[in-house]
């Protein structure tokens, strides 16, 4: 992505976000995780035991590692199965492989983020069965443009000049594009303001970046600090510090807008009744079910409004674009 992508649409992208803001028992299917690699830029398939009947894939966008996406949707994969009387499989995806998996038609379902999975609503026809919403957040998130707690970027305007790192500039949505966003609003276009403006694929390694002065700034998605002092990675946030933060009343400080938490979807081609037990079993889990607590959701809702992201794609001319629009 050049910065003249981004440049020529300031002006319609404030136009339409205007437009937007006014208007394993016996007998039942395994789903034992039985190898794990290292996540890149190749699809990573957690495999399964063996199945009885067709496997059903379901790919899971990974923003740190293929380790993390087992621990986290393994348990769902055991209900899945369960429920359905169908094998699950794990697929952890890269930001780049989410895209070519589902275009090989090699999964069933998918859960992306908001950005990435709208991308390829719009490019492949997949449909929404349900939204993600975390505990005390609810169904949205944002994201954060985070400094050195001792740095002297004290504004937006400041980060001219500096080393920044996001995840991806196409698809990554609070890795990358929510931040974009609010950069835009606020007049900075940071592919032509910053003095190096990089991707880095780990949320992980950009929070570390910045606290070892690698970067000057990065972008990161909420909780992301949250998370890393959970695992004991960071002992505390307190040596990180928030810019331009919201006022509201948000769990989290964040920097950008608010916008609708990660779908799961179901590919074109899958079995519209396979697709109907999936949504039904999500919708029925139990509160504070294993699957639940292990993946860091609260519970399953209705599909949201994913329409702000659709002003984003549109006038960022983001990948999908010039696609129409099924939602």
């Amino acid at each position: 992505m050049t910065s003249s992508y981004y440049q020529k649409n300031i002006i319609a992208l404030s136009f339409g976000l205007g437009i937007a803001l006014a208007n394993t028992a016996c007998g039942q299917p395994s789903a034992t995780i039985t190898t794990l690699e290292p996540l890149d830029e190749e699809s990573t398939t957690v495999a399964l035991s063996a199945p009885t009947g067709e496997t059903v894939k379901f790919g899971v966008l990974a923003i740190d590692s293929a380790v993390s996406v087992n621990e986290r949707y393994a348990p769902l994969m055991d209900y899945l199965s369960e429920k359905t009387g169908r094998s699950f499989e794990l697929v952890p995806l890269t930001q780049v492989s989410q895209f070519e998996e589902v275009e090989a038609g090699a999964l069933d379902f998918t859960t992306n983020n908001p950005l990435a999975a709208v991308q390829i609503q719009r490019l492949y026809d997949t449909q929404f069965l349900a939204t993600h919403s975390r505990p005390k957040t609810g169904p949205e998130f944002g994201a954060l443009i985070i400094v050195r707690d001792d740095s002297d970027i004290q504004t937006l305007t400041d980060l001219k000049d500096k080393h920044v790192a996001c995840v991806n500039f196409q698809t990554a949505a609070a890795g990358c594009i929510f931040q974009i966003q609010h950069l835009l609003e606020n007049g900075i276009d940071p592919f032509s303001d910053f003095g190096q403006f990089e991707e880095n694929k780990s949320q992980d390694n950009i929070v570390f970046a910045v606290l070892n002065d690698s970067l000057d700034a990065g972008f990161i998605r909420t909780g992301q600090l949250e998370k890393m002092i959970s695992r004991g990675m960071l002992d505390s946030a307190e040596e990180i510090r928030v810019l331009d933060p919201r006022d509201d009343d948000f769990l989290y400080e964040h920097t950008t807008a608010l916008y609708p938490e990660w779908p799961i979807a179901a590919l074109e081609e899958t079995d519209p009744e396979l697709a109907e037990a999936v949504k039904a079993a999500l919708m029925a889990i139990p509160p504070e079910h294993p699957a639940l607590q292990a993946a860091k959701i609260e519970e399953f809702v209705p599909t949201a409004d994913y329409s702000s992201i659709e002003v984003l794609i549109e006038n960022l001319q983001l990948k999908s674009w010039d696609t129409p629009s099924s939602i």
